[in-house]
Protein backbone atom coordinates (compact mmCIF):
# COMPACT_ATOMS: atom_id res chain seq x y z
CA UNK A 1 0.00 0.00 0.00
CA UNK A 2 1.52 3.39 -0.48
CA UNK A 3 1.91 5.98 1.88
CA UNK A 4 -0.84 8.69 1.59
CA UNK A 5 0.85 12.31 1.20
CA UNK A 6 0.15 14.92 3.86
CA UNK A 7 -3.50 16.87 2.04
CA UNK A 8 -4.31 13.15 0.22
CA UNK A 9 -7.15 11.18 1.61
CA UNK A 10 -6.41 7.49 2.48
CA UNK A 11 -7.74 5.09 -0.28
CA UNK A 12 -8.17 2.90 2.71
CA UNK A 13 -11.76 1.50 3.39
CA UNK A 14 -12.98 0.46 6.65
CA UNK A 15 -14.65 -2.34 6.68
CA UNK A 16 -18.65 -1.69 8.11
CA UNK A 17 -19.50 -5.04 8.98
CA UNK A 18 -22.60 -4.50 11.34
CA UNK A 19 -24.96 -1.71 12.07
CA UNK A 20 -23.11 -0.60 15.43
CA UNK A 21 -20.07 -0.36 12.75
CA UNK A 22 -22.23 1.98 10.54
CA UNK A 23 -23.34 4.23 13.59
CA UNK A 24 -20.23 4.20 14.74
CA UNK A 25 -18.71 5.80 11.35
CA UNK A 26 -21.73 8.58 11.67
CA UNK A 27 -21.23 9.62 15.01
CA UNK A 28 -17.52 9.85 14.23
CA UNK A 29 -18.72 12.00 11.27
CA UNK A 30 -21.37 14.41 13.31
CA UNK A 31 -18.42 14.82 15.77
CA UNK A 32 -16.18 15.98 13.23
CA UNK A 33 -19.08 18.11 11.45
CA UNK A 34 -19.90 19.65 14.93
CA UNK A 35 -16.65 20.81 15.54
CA UNK A 36 -16.05 22.43 12.00
CA UNK A 37 -19.57 24.33 11.99
CA UNK A 38 -18.57 25.47 15.53
CA UNK A 39 -15.02 26.91 14.53
CA UNK A 40 -16.48 28.52 11.54
CA UNK A 41 -19.12 30.42 13.46
CA UNK A 42 -16.38 31.40 15.75
CA UNK A 43 -14.69 32.74 12.71
CA UNK A 44 -17.48 34.34 11.43
CA UNK A 45 -17.98 35.96 15.09
CA UNK A 46 -14.58 37.18 15.11
CA UNK A 47 -14.77 38.60 11.81
CA UNK A 48 -17.75 40.22 12.00
CA UNK A 49 -16.71 41.79 14.89
CA UNK A 50 -13.40 43.14 13.07
CA UNK A 51 -11.30 40.81 15.11
CA UNK A 52 -9.04 40.11 12.21
CA UNK A 53 -5.87 38.59 13.38
CA UNK A 54 -8.08 36.55 16.52
CA UNK A 55 -10.33 34.97 13.10
CA UNK A 56 -6.71 34.55 10.97
CA UNK A 57 -5.14 32.77 14.07
CA UNK A 58 -8.04 29.97 13.71
CA UNK A 59 -6.85 29.67 10.39
CA UNK A 60 -4.66 26.01 10.57
CA UNK A 61 -6.80 24.76 13.44
CA UNK A 62 -9.80 24.86 10.60
CA UNK A 63 -7.50 23.58 8.02
CA UNK A 64 -6.76 20.47 10.64
CA UNK A 65 -10.43 19.87 11.50
CA UNK A 66 -11.51 20.26 7.82
CA UNK A 67 -9.24 17.80 6.36
CA UNK A 68 -9.84 15.49 9.11
CA UNK A 69 -13.99 15.88 8.14
CA UNK A 70 -13.26 15.18 4.59
CA UNK A 71 -11.55 12.25 4.98
CA UNK A 72 -14.47 10.92 7.28
CA UNK A 73 -16.84 12.40 4.42
CA UNK A 74 -14.95 9.86 2.04
CA UNK A 75 -14.84 6.64 4.55
CA UNK A 76 -18.66 7.72 4.30
CA UNK A 77 -18.88 7.43 0.54
CA UNK A 78 -16.43 4.54 0.49
CA UNK A 79 -18.88 3.03 2.16
CA UNK A 80 -22.01 3.53 0.88
CA UNK A 81 -23.42 0.00 -0.14
CA UNK A 82 -23.00 -1.40 3.43
CA UNK A 83 -24.25 2.07 4.76
CA UNK A 84 -27.20 1.27 2.59
CA UNK A 85 -27.91 -2.15 3.72
CA UNK A 86 -27.76 -1.03 7.63
CA UNK A 87 -29.76 1.87 7.58
CA UNK A 88 -27.88 3.95 10.24
CA UNK A 89 -29.93 5.97 12.22
CA UNK A 90 -27.16 8.36 12.11
CA UNK A 91 -26.82 9.24 8.31
CA UNK A 92 -30.59 10.97 8.77
CA UNK A 93 -28.97 12.97 11.17
CA UNK A 94 -26.07 13.62 8.86
CA UNK A 95 -27.92 15.04 5.97
CA UNK A 96 -30.80 17.16 8.47
CA UNK A 97 -27.80 18.80 9.66
CA UNK A 98 -25.70 19.36 6.52
CA UNK A 99 -28.28 22.67 6.01
CA UNK A 100 -27.35 23.84 8.96
CA UNK A 101 -24.03 23.36 8.34
CA UNK A 102 -24.50 25.03 4.89
CA UNK A 103 -25.84 28.28 6.75
CA UNK A 104 -22.84 28.85 9.08
CA UNK A 105 -20.71 28.55 5.74
CA UNK A 106 -23.20 30.93 4.12
CA UNK A 107 -22.96 33.26 6.93
CA UNK A 108 -19.08 33.06 7.10
CA UNK A 109 -18.77 33.62 3.30
CA UNK A 110 -20.69 36.52 3.49
CA UNK A 111 -18.90 38.37 6.24
CA UNK A 112 -16.00 37.64 4.08
CA UNK A 113 -18.03 38.85 1.47
CA UNK A 114 -18.28 42.52 3.26
CA UNK A 115 -14.81 42.59 4.67
CA UNK A 116 -13.11 42.05 0.99
CA UNK A 117 -16.05 45.04 -0.13
CA UNK A 118 -15.00 47.42 2.45
CA UNK A 119 -11.42 47.24 2.38
CA UNK A 120 -11.66 47.72 -1.83
CA UNK A 121 -13.69 51.05 -0.74
CA UNK A 122 -11.35 51.82 2.30
CA UNK A 123 -8.15 51.43 -0.28
CA UNK A 124 -9.92 53.00 -3.76
CA UNK A 125 -10.78 55.96 -1.25
CA UNK A 126 -7.08 56.34 0.21
CA UNK A 127 -6.00 56.40 -3.80
CA UNK A 128 -8.43 58.56 -4.26
CA UNK A 129 -7.47 61.20 -1.33
CA UNK A 130 -3.70 60.45 -2.49
CA UNK A 131 -4.19 61.34 -6.09
CA UNK A 132 -6.46 64.03 -5.47
CA UNK A 133 -5.18 68.24 -6.07
CA UNK A 134 -3.69 69.90 -2.87
CA UNK A 135 -4.79 73.19 -3.93
CA UNK A 136 -8.50 74.63 -3.53
CA UNK A 137 -10.55 75.52 -6.47
CA UNK A 138 -10.99 79.35 -6.06
CA UNK A 139 -12.93 80.97 -8.86
CA UNK A 140 -13.62 84.38 -10.02
CA UNK A 141 -16.59 86.53 -10.44
CA UNK A 142 -16.82 85.55 -13.85
CA UNK A 143 -16.79 81.64 -12.57
CA UNK A 144 -14.04 80.94 -14.52
CA UNK A 145 -10.81 79.03 -12.28
CA UNK A 146 -8.08 80.90 -10.63
CA UNK A 147 -4.61 79.12 -10.28
CA UNK A 148 -5.08 76.17 -12.58
CA UNK A 149 -1.46 75.81 -12.34
CA UNK A 150 0.62 72.65 -12.86
CA UNK A 151 -0.46 69.57 -10.62
CA UNK A 152 0.73 68.78 -7.52
CA UNK A 153 3.48 65.94 -8.07
CA UNK A 154 1.44 62.51 -6.40
CA UNK A 155 3.49 61.11 -3.99
CA UNK A 156 2.81 57.06 -3.54
CA UNK A 157 0.70 55.58 -0.89
CA UNK A 158 2.21 53.94 2.32
CA UNK A 159 0.93 51.53 4.33
CA UNK A 160 2.43 50.34 7.77
CA UNK A 161 2.54 46.59 8.62
CA UNK A 162 2.93 47.33 12.24
CA UNK A 163 -0.46 47.96 12.74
Amino acid sequence: MTQPTKNSVPLTRPTINSETDAEALCKLVEERLDAVETLIREETDRLAEARLRDAFALFERKSQLTETYHRDVMKLKNNAVALARFKPEGLDRLKSRQARFEAALDANLKVLQTLSKASEHLIRGLADDVEAPRTLNVYNSAGKKLGSGPRPRVEPLVISRKS
